[in-house]
């Protein structure tokens, strides 16, 4: 069986994590198939095909562009592949042989990103009419849906109308990269004072807004700062000029985008890291904290409760009085509760393994290959 990987996110956050642990997996569990992994320039100079069965392709396309759609398809039909794996929603639509998408999340469905676009407000909304479409008609085509979450996949049974049989549940895992940063790493702390860590962008969805509110109640009763590791060119900017607004910009650290090592500094000498998202489609952050050791502080969302069911701490995401109180119990813990609590949490994160992700998609490469005729 010959085999495509779109890989041309391979170095980004979210979906990179994703395709860069499942390449190294199927590499490992997989002898007997062909993979060809398309990637853009400076992916395609960087990454190493991990044994015989591996060749790299390059397709410099920038994703969610008319180029991509037209130019992508022929790429993919030189190799005459058997089953293409498409692992973000944009689809090259014009592709009409077999292939897995894998969905990470409908965030799109739900929330406009539109102000952080350098592009005019209006050829935005054109731009994400295109996502949409491409959404669509690439669900509509694929042979088979892989969600990261079952929350995820719920949600694309009800806004596509999709069959649940045609929809497998791959979950994510904790990054292979991460952990053995977490083992090799010995961990120092940037600051000499107590603080709670929010990782991730600032785009609406993340509900920073209400977590800063959240602060300001907090220091009434407790000191204590926010880190914020993360960046981006609108969103970012915005709330720096929202916390001058209301009064609490000493007590936020802008620190910006983080890499494994810095990640792992920060998340180890946290009080805690707070997730106030009001909506995800699986929470790799929740899963990195746990890893160094500190408990998160998340949003009653339905991905969190899927994944951890009570085991977290939640509070009401509208409520920012009813996230200053859960964070308060956090910082309050007795030491011993604390540290019993990370270690039962600890237990749970070894129940997701990304070698489980890869023997599932591997399977469903196969149901494709056999089970549905090109058209």
């Amino acid at each position: 069986m010959r085999i495509g990987i779109d890989g041309r996110l391979y170095n980004q956050t979210g979906v990179g994590r994703y395709i860069r642990n499942l390449i190294k997996e199927l590499s490992i569990i997989d002898d007997d198939n062909e993979y060809f992994v398309y990637l853009r320039k400076k992916e395609f100079e960087d990454f190493s095909a991990p044994n015989k069965n591996w060749e790299k392709r390059l397709a410099d396309l920038h994703w969610h562009t008319i180029k991509e759609q037209i130019i992508f398809p022929r790429i993919l039909l030189r190799d005459n592949l058997d089953v293409a794996h498409f692992p973000y929603f944009n689809v090259p639509i014009l592709y009409s042989k077999k292939y897995l998408l894998t969905i990470h999340d409908l965030i799109v469905d739900h929330f406009d990103t539109g102000k952080a676009s350098t592009l005019p407000y209006p050829l935005f909304k054109v731009k994400r009419s295109g996502y949409k479409i491409s959404l669509s008609l690439g669900i509509k085509k694929a042979n088979w849906i892989t969600a990261i979450s079952n929350t995820t996949k719920q949600e694309i049974i009800d806004h596509y109308r999709v069959g649940k049989d045609k929809i497998t549940v791959t979950y994510d895992a904790l990054d292979l990269n991460f952990l053995k940063t977490i083992h090799s790493h010995n961990a120092k702390n940037y600051f000499d004072f107590p603080y709670i860590l929010y990782v991730g962008n600032a785009y609406p969805h993340k509900n920073l807004e209400r977590l800063l509110q959240s602060l300001k109640l907090i220091n009434k009763q407790k000191k204590i700062k926010l880190v914020l590791a993360g960046d981006d060119r609108y969103f970012y900017p915005r709330l720096k000029r929202y916390a001058q607004k209301i009064g609490i910009e000493k007590q936020i650290i802008f620190y910006g985008n983080a890499n494994d090592a810095q990640l792992v500094n920060l998340y180890s000498y946290a009080i805690g890291l707070v997730f106030p998202s009001l909506m995800e489609g699986f929470g790799l952050p929740n899963f990195e904290a746990i890893a160094c050791g500190i408990i998160p502080v998340v949003s009653d969302i339905a991905v969190f409760r899927e994944i951890w069911d009570s085991e977290l701490i939640y509070f009401n995401p509208f409520s920012e009085k009813n996230m200053a109180s859960a964070i308060l119990k956090l910082i309050n813990m007795p030491s011993l509760d604390y540290e019993k609590r990370v270690e039962k949490l600890k237990k749970k994160i070894t129940q997701f393994s990304w070698k489980n992700t890869a023997i599932k998609t591997l399977e469903i490469y196969n149901k494709i290959h056999k089970n549905f005729n090109s058209e």
